[in-house]
């Protein structure tokens, strides 16, 4: 569209665009009744579509709270987001190629691809008719059969068929995920309420399998089987080794014999002092009790008797006696000078004294042991012998305390080494049992795969709903009767343009056109307005007589009546539209020109 045509579509009022519909209403009309009919009759005969739904539910299960024996678990899983999760995925995997290919396989491709409707019958009697070497289309060149790499004909037409009928399954299923619920919908439509209730039934026992196929870990129970083999034998050579080191090194238990050897270090520390603390008193009691013993006496006299006879003395007496009466008498004879006679007065004088000895009272004296220095005794003799105990126990402690201080340095030597081994053994022994959990869950879960246990269950089966779901015929129909109707306004308005397109008059005419009316009074904007809609619509009903019009004394007429209301040259500007106008819609009335002439008149037909 030129700048010209939009300037001139850019000043049209609906009042034009409503009078141009107004003279094609006849068209109009045929053309609404005519596409209606037409979209009625596609709806009628369009093949009704049926509608099959099931339901899934997703349980929670060993696939959601359990993971796979190869990972390491989690400990920030957030279980509603995992089973949210595990229910998106279900509903993508339902609507995967995976299980349209395995719902083909188990519905059939013939059974998918046989036509069901009077289209795909038409379409397949059309292939086959083209197929075929009938005569009047053996002038067709035939192509050779398609192949695909290493496939033959056969392969490949199979082939061929298959992805159609998956690429059916595919656009005649649709899954529904409810938000915030654990459910899943799957539906489908289809033209055979039979073959869409098939279809649906098989995807959702389809995906049961597949969903355990989904989380079926291959190899994993061979695997951890291997794995806990070797696990174990490594557990075990450790433990034999650390038992055998605890054997050579004469250690049970390093932390038991660390705790023990410290607690009897503890009591034989408090032996010796105890031992040595007891020594010390012992030693000063012995020596407390040594000088008590040295300042009491050991006898004491007990019974003391006076006034005994001393035989002895009597008969020593009675000899002393005659020994004196001899003594006398000799000496007697003697004179005091003779040496003989001294000796005799000495020994008569040692007799007389020893005489006199005896002649004094005679006292008997019994003693017995000083019981205080006997009990000093005893006791000096025990605090002695408990003195020699206490010291032979305090060197018998010290003797044990510094072995087991040694026993202790060499726990310390060795426990290095012992745990080393320990923990070789207890990380051989995590490890073992770390296998042998993984290969139970890995062989339970093989089990169940087995059995096509699965998180998801049918809780609906497809539906066979043999009342239609569609098309909307009512509905269909309503819109096409819209749409034809506004098909018919717009064919009107392009076939009786409100635009003057092959007007001649120059766009600032028609400017000063619109500004000159639009200063104009509503009166004589009426009157001009009444007189070229009745010259129009005369000129359309045949009122005026096309022997005796011709277009001079049309436009004269109008002409004349514009210049009594002193329209001026504008008004006949718009005298030349409307000639052309009348022109273009009935073809035999020449136009006018500005100075009021008009050319070779031509009549209308009736």
């Amino acid at each position: 569209m030129s700048r010209s045509d939009s300037e001139s579509w850019a000043v049209v009022t609906p009042g034009d665009v409503l009078r141009s519909i107004r003279r094609r209403v006849p068209s109009v009309i045929v053309t609404t009744l005519l596409v209606t009919v037409a979209v009625v009759a596609l709806l009628v005969v369009w093949p009704n579509q049926y509608r099959s739904e099931g339901m899934m539910y997703v349980r929670l299960g060993r696939n959601a709270l359990g993971s796979d024996p190869t990972s390491k678990s989690s400990n920030s899983v957030s279980m509603q987001e995992s089973r949210t999760a595990e229910v998106a995925s279900i509903g993508e995997m339902v609507g995967s190629r995976e299980i349209a290919e395995r719902a083909v396989e188990r519905v059939g491709v013939d059974v998918i691809n046989q036509p069901r409707n009077w289209i795909e019958q038409s379409l397949e009697d059309v292939s086959a008719f083209m197929d075929s070497d009938h005569a009047l289309v053996s002038w067709i060149p035939k192509g050779e059969p398609k192949t695909a790499g290493e496939m033959t004909a056969e392969e490949y037409e199979t082939q061929v068929e298959r992805e159609k009928a998956i690429k059916t399954v595919q656009k005649a299923i649709n899954v529904n995920v409810a938000k915030n619920a654990y459910t899943v919908t799957v539906g489908g439509k289809e033209d055979d309420p039979i073959l869409i209730q098939s279809i649906v039934q098989a995807v959702m026992d389809e995906f049961g399998s597949y969903h355990v196929d989904a989380h079926r870990v291959q190899g994993s129970e061979s695997f951890f089987d291997q794995q806990a083999r070797e696990s174990r034998d490594l557990a075990i050579a450790a433990r034999e080794k650390l038992q055998e080191t605890r054997n050579e090194m004469g250690w049970l238990s390093a932390e038991s014999a660390e705790r023990t050897l410290s607690e009897r270090i503890i009591d034989l520390e408090m032996k010796l002092s105890s031992a040595d603390s007891e020594l010390a008193e012992a030693i000063s009691q012995a020596e407390e009790l040594r000088r008590q013993l040295d300042a009491t006496e050991p006898w004491v006299p007990i019974e003391k008797t006076l006034g005994i006879a001393n035989a002895a003395g009597d008969t020593m007496r009675s000899q002393l006696y005659d020994v004196q009466v001899q003594d006398g008498e000799e000496l007697a004879k003697l004179s005091p000078s003779h040496p003989r006679y001294k000796r005799l007065q000495k020994k008569m004088a040692q007799s007389t004294e020893l005489a006199g000895d005896e002649r004094e009272e005679r006292q008997e004296t019994r003693e017995a042991i000083n019981p205080v220095y006997q009990d000093l005794e005893t006791q000096f003799q025990t605090v002695r012998a408990k003195a020699v105990g206490l010291a032979s126990r305090r060197d018998s402690v010290s003797e044990r305390l510094e072995a087991t201080q040694s026993d202790l340095q060499r726990l310390n030597r060795d426990m290095t080494v012992m745990a080393r081994l320990t923990w070789e053994a207890d990380i051989a022994e995590a490890t073992y049992r770390e296998h042998a959990r993984s290969l139970e869950e890995a062989r339970v879960n093989a089990e169940l795969d087995k059995n096509q246990m699965s998180d998801v269950s049918v809780i609906q089966d497809a539906t066979l709903n043999l009342k239609k779901s569609g098309p909307m015929r009512g509905l269909l129909s309503v819109v096409g009767a819209m749409f034809a109707f506004s098909l018919g306004l717009l064919q009107a308005i392009l076939r009786d343009s409100p635009v003057d397109t092959r007007s001649s008059t120059p766009r600032s005419k028609r400017e000063r056109l619109e500004n000159g009316r639009s200063d104009r009074d509503h009166g004589d904007q009426d009157r001009y307005d009444g007189q070229r809609d009745r010259f129009r619509t005369e000129t359309d009903h045949g009122d005026l007589n096309p022997h005796h019009l011709s277009a001079s004394k049309a436009s004269g007429a109008v002409s004349d009546d514009l210049s009594q209301d002193n329209l001026g040259q504008e008004a006949m500007d718009a005298v030349e539209s409307v000639a052309s106008d009348v022109d273009s819609s009935s073809g035999s009335i020449a136009v006018a020109d500005g100075n009021g002439s008009s050319g070779p008149s031509t009549s209308l037909p009736r």
